[in-house]
């Protein structure tokens, strides 16, 4: 419930600047109708208790993070509070002229900050009845009661067309400022990496290209020592050149507004699998992939097809077991596609289950595994930019490792269900596959 009430930080400031003029319109106004309405009725001290009750809202706003937060709420409360009152003393003095425009003016002000067509719907609705009851029980007012309340009812569908209009730009506004907070986390990212994990390859190679010239100066170096310090300062540089390609590759997925498409999963599958098998020609790999699933996917093809690949490339990478076995499985729900994606690997602890997805994050040296660190964190921003979620399920260690992945439905048939035997991939098979060509 107070999640509702929660503001962007651009819209403290429009409250803020909306409390100031309440705090001074009702008892301005008031002071106005004591000095050039005739017969008022008017009571000074309610008004300043009203203005009051914004005034503290409102220096409490800089002094408090909660309700600077929550500002709407106390703000919303209030409208009732006000609307209220100002019926009632204009119900006092009989719907004069100028305490009806009063009541007008302060509809207009009142109801135009609410923040839906709910809240907007809500007010007029307990603005109405009251106004309603004043009409039936004191029936006696110096306007006419029909007018009045067609130019309320005027103003009511003004302020809905004027709502209509703000919701669609705070959608936009808070659409946009998810995608700049994004965009600045993400920032934030590259700079860390550029700082700490690329300039490790350029020290290295500062080191000892700085030392094979002290020493070739000094002309003391060996020759197999010379070959050791180069190869050093070759090493350096191909990590590099990889580092940088693969941050390349990072960004290019970076980007949440994809153009989805329509694709056969089954053909996407298969890519998938020619690529695994041309990366390991060597290894005994047996992949299962999901026996039902709809025969077509709603997504952008090369994302999905390099997650996939990233996550089986990654169980069979990771993996001392003389045959590779890759579990694929899946499900749905009524708003996103559900995979599974089992291996028999070298698993991952689960205290690594958030840091495997940063950029450049290893859990082993890179002579025993090659890589950068990349991978995940690719993945990871593909199954954003398709609003879903992935996560490390289960891992042990040298038992094997469990990812779940999510994918937002756009429109698919859910009761479109293909069905396909497990494949089986295996080093006699790619053989085979091989001499046919």
């Amino acid at each position: 419930m107070l999640k509702y009430f929660e503001l962007e930080d651009y819209e403290i400031l429009v409250f803020r600047f909306w409390i100031i003029l309440m705090m001074i319109f009702i008892p301005v106004y008031g002071l106005f109708l004591l000095q050039f309405s005739e017969g008022a009725v008017d009571f000074m001290l309610h008004r300043w208790l009203i203005s009051g009750y914004w005034a503290f809202f409102f220096f409490l706003s800089f002094l408090n993070v909660s309700v600077k937060k929550y500002l709407a709420l106390p703000c919303f409360i209030g409208n009732f509070i006000a609307i209220a009152w100002i019926l009632w003393v204009v119900n006092v003095n009989h719907f004069s002229a100028d305490y009806s425009m009063g009541l007008f003016l302060s509809l207009s002000g009142i109801a135009i900050i609410n923040r839906s067509n709910i809240e907007m719907i809500i007010f007029y609705v307990f603005s109405f009845s009251l106004l309603f009851y004043c009409f039936y029980v004191y029936p006696d007012t110096e306007i006419s009661k029909m007018v009045f309340t067609l130019s309320v009812f005027i103003l009511f569908l003004v302020h809905v067309i004027v709502m209509g209009k703000r919701d669609f730009i705070n959608r936009n506004l808070r659409q946009l400022n998810q995608q700049l907070k994004f965009k600045n986390k993400r920032l934030k990212q590259l700079i860390y990496v550029s700082s700490h994990d690329l300039k490790t390859p350029i020290r290295n190679i500062g080191s000892f290209a700085s030392l094979l010239q002290s020493n070739l100066e000094e002309d003391e170096l060996e020759k197999e020592e010379s070959k050791k310090y180069m190869g050093f300062i070759l090493q350096g540089a191909l990590s590099m050149d990889k580092k940088i390609d693969d941050l390349l590759e990072f960004f290019k997925f970076d980007n949440p507004d994809i153009e989805t498409k329509e694709i056969k999963i089954q053909n996407l599958f298969e890519e998938v699998e020619k690529t695994i098998i041309n990366l390991y020609p060597n290894e005994n790999i047996f992949i299962q992939w999901p026996k039902e699933i709809p025969p077509i996917l709603k997504v952008e093809s090369h994302q999905i097809q390099q997650l996939f690949h990233h996550l089986i490339d990654n169980g069979v990478k990771y993996n001392h077991s003389e045959n590779k076995e890759i579990l694929i499985t899946y499900s749905s729900n009524y708003s996103h596609h559900i995979f599974n994606i089992r291996d028999n690997g070298i698993g991952i602890e689960m205290k690594y289950k958030n840091k495997i997805f940063d950029l450049f994050q290893r859990l082993h040296l890179s002579d025993e595994f090659s890589g950068t660190g990349v991978g995940l964190a690719i993945c990871k921003t593909i199954v954003e930019n398709h609003e879903g979620e992935i996560r490390l399920e289960s891992g042990i260690e040298n038992k094997g490792s469990e990812f779940v992945f999510t994918l937002k439905r756009n429109g698919e048939d859910p009761t479109r269900i293909c069905f396909k035997k497990n494949q089986v991939l295996s080093f006699n098979s790619i053989l085979l596959s091989i001499k046919t060509l």
